[in-house]
């Protein structure tokens, strides 16, 4: 039996304690859950997510995988002290949607400290609802998950994804962070945005919700997202999100130039090469 520490019952960690603990699966995993909100520790221990719950760090010290499923801006601290805590055969683990910095700073404290081994995870789900009543069962099936390190630890960490229906990928940490500006920080960026228009717009005509529909819905769906997770995903791939959204104002502005044109095969033809 392999003992895992889910540090953070949210959405991502409430769903691997569920997908550990009631699917079927080959390797048996007892789950602790660590939170520091009682309600939460509460909630997983109803949904059968966790086997224990506790507001203790000291909690992983037994585990052999600890993951660490805070906001990015949280999980270098939270390397730090649970280094101190665990045994030195354990790995840690994360679910950061960022993934260069933080393999940087952690490897500063591992080599200075004699610290346990840091797999960097990512794994490419999510829903725009966030907290633990968000968490899903089958959240990981057929889903990816990236793994940015090439410790021979991350087997371990690749066969507990495996285990759980995910598909592993791997590639630098560098990298990572560059394409996930691309197609899950610039679309938040995006979704953020429109949003902020359409209340602007609604403050000055409020039947604006009758003309709603699936379009704008999707566009939109993730605009909802957590304050607290994103905030820090935005400041710590900075520079990934401003190169693609410099790109993003350069094409509004060349489909403004072809809209005053007032040409319509100009933008039928401009539609016709994107949907290439």
């Amino acid at each position: 039996m392999l003992s895992v520490c889910i540090v953070g019952l949210g959405q991502i960690g409430g769903s691997l304690g569920l997908a550990l603990k009631r699917r079927s699966l080959k390797r048996c995993y007892h789950v602790v859950g660590v939170d520091r909100n009682r309600d939460i520790l509460s909630a997983a221990l109803k949904l059968r997510a966790v086997d224990k719950a506790s507001l203790d760090l000291q909690s992983a010290k037994t585990a052999d995988i600890v993951v660490i499923c805070t906001p990015v801006d949280k999980i270098v601290y939270s390397y730090e002290l649970l280094s101190k805590i665990v045994n030195k055969n354990a790995i840690i683990t994360d679910v950061g949607s960022v993934k260069y910095q933080i393999e940087k700073d952690v490897a500063i404290l591992y080599k200075k400290n004699n610290f346990v081994p840091f797999v960097g995870a990512h794994p490419m789900v999510g829903k725009e609802k966030s907290g633990i009543f968000s968490a899903d069962i089958n959240m990981f099936e057929n889903s990816n998950v990236i793994l940015t390190s090439s410790r021979k630890a991350s087997v371990l960490v690749a066969q507990m994804w495996k285990d759980v229906g995910a598909n592993i990928v791997k590639i630098s940490a560098k990298k990572h962070d560059e394409i996930v500006a691309f197609t899950s920080h610039l679309p938040h960026v995006i979704a953020f945005l429109i949003n902020k228009i359409y209340k602007k717009i609604k403050k000055r005509n409020h039947t604006i919700d009758a003309f709603i529909a699936g379009s704008f819905e999707s566009v939109t769906r993730v605009a909802v997202s957590s304050s607290d997770l994103w905030a820090p995903i935005f400041l710590s791939n900075g520079k990934n999100v401003e190169k693609y959204l410099n790109e993003f104002v350069k094409e509004l502005n060349s489909f403004k130039k072809i809209l005053k044109s007032k040409n319509k095969q100009k933008i039928k033809k401009e539609i016709l090469k994107i949907q290439e």
